[in-house]
């Protein structure tokens, strides 16, 4: 760059018909950034991205923070590509640069910051615990939860309920250590609602169930890192089949992500060596509420009937009326 007196700076050639070539492609292209921001159009996208932009499409989700603060030569460095590669790629988005980019980032940062707190650094909480290594779990937790609450979308979250209390069928598929998530889910959604089956990873009883899925029923992901690959084949399955998707998972490309109808992302990363369940439990919790809500007076019914017949059984040894 060539700096003048007034601080305005000039590009160089180079780099000018780089910028003139950008906007040109920017006013020509067809498509736009859709209303649901720069997240929803990568993951609209990101099927027909080459390898390398779905490695800076990656990075722009994974650290939104990095992205809105740092400059385009900082996250080229990071991704190993020429900064030219980037700005091509802002502009392949229907951005004006680089710079477009950055606020639509920092927007996004904004918005989770002002609700986002930290329990362990409040000493009126939990100061108690600061320095110890439960204490940073808990509070990367607590951080985890707000981040989910903030980057919640309403109208998704409605079209995941809208979905969960119409269908014909709901199925419920998760893997591995996230299968408690999707057991408690579809063991309370059964009490709300008739035909609903839960599927884990490595259940021989699955396939049977599966070949009965149509058009008419629904199935419900739980899905994070490493992503179990039974997980996605099951939902490529109900794809198959037209079954609408919902997916809860940490990002919008997740494999999962990508081709699911509702997307309701959960921060699951943890401080230790396995994942954090606690935004993906809540965020199930709020969608069981949802559907009960939903179904109304017919819910409320199941449930009691439910109820009643645990009672029968003396199947608690806490005698309450409510949930176990």
């Amino acid at each position: 760059m060539i700096s003048h007196p007034d601080g305005n700076r000039r590009p160089r050639p180079a780099e000018h018909r780089l910028l003139v070539a950008g906007e040109r492609k920017a006013e020509a292209a067809s498509e736009t950034v859709s209303s649901g921001g720069v997240i929803e159009e990568l993951r609209r996208r990101y099927d027909r991205l080459t390898q390398s932009q779905k490695r800076i499409a990656e990075y722009i989700v994974e650290h939104s923070q990095a992205v809105a603060f740092s400059t385009v030569d900082q996250m080229a460095a990071q991704l190993d590509v020429n900064p030219s590669t980037i700005v091509r790629f802002t502009y392949r988005l229907g951005l004006n640069g680089f710079p477009d980019l950055q606020e639509r980032m920092r927007e996004l940062v904004r918005g989770q910051l002002s609700r986002t707190g930290d329990p362990i650094h409040d000493g009126k909480v939990a100061g108690h615990l600061e320095g110890t290594s439960f204490g940073a779990s808990l509070s990367h937790d607590w951080q985890n939860l707000h981040r989910t609450i903030a980057g919640l979308d309403a109208d998704a979250f409605g079209r995941a309920v809208n979905i969960l209390a119409r269908a014909r069928r709901a199925y419920v598929v998760a893997g591995f250590s996230t299968f408690p998530v999707a057991h408690y889910f579809a063991l309370i959604l059964d009490r709300l609602r008739s035909e609903v089956s839960v599927l884990a990873s490595n259940d021989a009883f699955a396939t049977p169930r599966l070949v009965e899925m149509k058009a008419e029923d629904c199935l419900l992901a739980f899905t994070f890192p490493r992503y179990a690959s039974a997980t996605h084949r099951v939902v490529m399955w109900a794809k198959e089949n037209k079954s609408k998707v919902v997916a809860v998972t940490d990002s919008p490309i997740s494999a999962v992500g990508q081709v699911a109808d509702v997307v309701l992302l959960a921060a699951s990363a943890g401080t230790g060596l396995q994942n954090s369940l606690v935004a993906p439990l809540a965020v199930a919790n709020a969608l069981l509420n949802g559907v009960a809500a939903a179904k109304g007076a017919s819910a409320l019914d199941r449930y009691a009937r439910h109820d009643r017949l645990m009672k029968r059984w003396d199947a608690f040894l806490l005698k309450l009326d409510g949930a176990d």
